[in-house]
């Protein structure tokens, strides 16, 4: 089992991230990795082992930004190494990804990609296809939308989120028969694939449901349909945190 933890705040997120990442508590996961904003470009910092180990060794608190996304894997394609674990960059380093799920059709999308000659894979996971296919879509469009058209092309079941240096205040998430869910304060919003992740922080929650995909900044989310591009009005959940 994988997990996805995705910040978006007015604070230094290194440390809250890193802390909400480890109570993911993903059973049998074999490595785990972040990706931070930092004012200037994507900083990543991944490898093979348990995250409270890993943030230690890479000094993942050290690292400034406020918006930054993270995971924890538990290996599907590929070996478990440094180089499969999550966050995956585009070759650009514009790009940064994780994902929950298999994507059924990376094989085909990879290998159309490299028939171009233009990207250089890094890893052996389904995943990475992501990154270099959203370096491919965002030429001439806003990352929105060529989040959109990437989406659209990914078959499979999958839980994303990505950052960019493009919109640097902003998370791109989106649930295809994977859970995601969005907690909301005031300054600070968080997305999981687990909602203990950000019950200590707020009760205040919006699930994705399928076929849907989210943009979040820390003041504002929005929801719409991958289908369409429909936006969806969604009721905040008040989730109960007795006996939790």
């Amino acid at each position: 089992m994988s997990g996805i933890v995705g910040i978006a705040g007015t604070d230094e997120v290194a440390p809250l991230l890193v802390e909400s990442a480890i109570r993911l508590e993903c059973p049998d996961y074999d490595s785990c990795g972040l990706a931070i904003y930092n004012g200037t470009g994507i900083e990543v910092r991944k490898d093979v082992g348990a995250f409270e180990d890993v943030a230690k060794r890479w000094d993942m608190l050290s690292i400034h930004g406020q918006l930054g996304i993270a995971h924890m894997r538990k290996a599907t394609h590929g070996d478990i190494s440094q180089e499969n674990a999550h966050p995956h960059l585009s070759c650009d380093r514009s790009f940064a990804v994780v994902h929950n799920g298999i994507i059924s059709n990376y094989g085909d999308l990879k290998t159309e990609l490299q028939k171009r000659g233009n990207h250089f894979f890094f890893s052996h996971t389904d995943t990475e296809v992501i990154v270099h296919l959203m370096e491919e879509a965002y030429q001439g469009c806003s990352v929105d939308d060529a989040f959109l058209e990437v989406l659209r092309r990914l078959e499979g079941t999958f839980a994303v989120a990505m950052i960019s240096s493009g919109e640097p205040q902003k998370i791109f998430c989106a649930s295809q028969k994977s859970p995601l869910i969005l907690g909301i304060t005031s300054e600070t919003k968080f997305l999981s694939s687990n909602v203990e992740v950000f019950l200590p922080y707020t009760c205040r929650a919006v699930p994705l449901d399928d076929g849907e995909y989210a943009v979040i900044s820390a003041n504002d989310y929005s929801i719409r349909a991958i289908s369409s591009a429909e936006q969806r009005y969604k009721e905040v959940v008040e989730i109960d945190r007795i006996g939790r």
